[in-house]
């Protein structure tokens, strides 16, 4: 259930990630304001690439959220590993 919700969580901003990384390898421009045209073998990407850049504005008010899973993801590796190097 929590790596449901921390996933649910982190996805506007790995799609935004994705977004931006892959109008660069492919040399498209992208932008909040409109959906550009952007060919990929044949395909037109832009629309596609400006849906995740907009989804992106969903990070703002998430941010509390994805900063409560970091610090409970860094609490838990902390736990673990003194659990292992604990004699």
């Amino acid at each position: 259930m929590l790596l449901l919700v921390v996933l649910i969580v982190w996805t506007p901003a790995i799609l935004l990630a994705v977004a931006l990384i892959l109008a660069r390898l492919t040399g498209c421009e992208v932008n909040e304001a409109r959906s550009n045209p952007c060919r990929v073998a044949g395909l037109d990407i832009g629309g596609l690439l400006h849906t995740m850049m907009v989804t992106g504005w969903l990070v703002i008010p998430l941010l509390p959220v994805m900063a409560l899973t970091l610090i409970g993801g860094v609490v838990a590796g902390g736990l673990a590993l003194f659990g292992i190097w604990r004699p």
